[in-house]
């Protein structure tokens, strides 16, 4: 069916569902690093393989410390829910290292994969070690302080907090967020990824975000996050494949479908505030 077909066949109005854009990588150097993904892709890898369960082998590989790189509520929900899958994925990890015989298992290792293993099993050790602890003492186990211990997860946004927009469409998703042990570091640019011998990410180098008095946003001093999961939760790009498919009818204005009003004329839009 196309546009044509739609108004003879007596439509008045085409909706354009495509589906999600294309998601922001970041143009910084080693930003498509092993360990660097979009929060989206992330997400949705989680949710569709079913990786949190215990009887998922799904490959989702997650270490720390994480960094989550924007400030929306998509960057809310990859901090949380990779803050929780660790824990899954190295109590998992633990528990079929055991069944195959840990030395033999580590045995058969590269050196990368060993460093990452014996990581893995170090922290989920001290998990159940936790667990046990707190139940013998009757208590709850902390498993946050140990996560956080271990690197946690902390959002990089480039603005200040309040100017976020997590903070100014759902403040409630923020607060929870920080009850749930997320750090939100404000006023920070990603500048680089920095690598280790294997090439995967271990830190990311940012640029202290300054405001000066006429509102404008400067690069000041620099500082490194450590951070071997990195995600980006910086926006996306919108889907106008259909410009290309049908250019006759669906014209674009810069990256988005051009605008007109109901007589067909050409309007430029008002931007949404910063």
């Amino acid at each position: 069916v196309t546009l044509h077909d739609a108004w003879a066949l007596g439509f008045d109005h085409v909706a354009l569902a495509m589906g999600a854009g294309k998601p922001t990588t970041l143009d910084i150097p080693n930003g498509l690093a092993r360990g660097v993904r979009t929060a989206s892709d992330f997400l949705m890898a989680l949710q569709l393989t079913g990786a949190a369960k215990a009887d998922s082998i799904a490959n989702l590989q997650v270490r720390l410390p994480i960094a989550v790189i924007g400030g929306g509520l998509t960057a809310i929900d990859t901090a949380t829910e990779a803050l929780a899958y660790y824990a899954v994925q190295v109590e998992k990890f633990l528990a079929r290292a055991e069944a195959l015989g840990v030395p033999v298992f580590l045995a058969s290792l590269l050196a990368e994969e060993r460093t990452v293993a014996d990581e893995f099993i170090a922290h989920a050790r001290a998990l159940r070690d936790e667990r046990a602890a707190a139940a013998q003492q009757g208590r709850a186990a902390h498993v946050l302080e140990l996560l956080q211990a271990w690197g946690g997860s902390t959002i990089v946004y480039r603005k200040r907090l309040i100017d976020s927009p997590a903070y100014t469409l759902n403040h409630e998703e923020v607060e929870l967020a920080l009850q749930e042990g997320i750090v939100f570091a404000e006023c920070l640019n990603p500048s680089a990824v920095q690598v280790d011998e294997f090439g995967a990410a271990n830190a990311l180098l940012l640029r202290r975000q300054v405001r000066t008095e006429d509102g404008a946003w400067h690069d000041g001093d620099a500082s490194t996050l450590p951070a071997r999961a990195i995600f980006i939760a910086a926006g996306t790009s919108p889907n106008t494949v259909l410009a290309r498919e049908d250019a006759e009818h669906f014209k674009l204005d810069g990256k988005y479908f051009a605008a007109v009003d109901a007589t067909g004329r050409s309007v430029k839009p008002e931007p949404a505030s910063s």
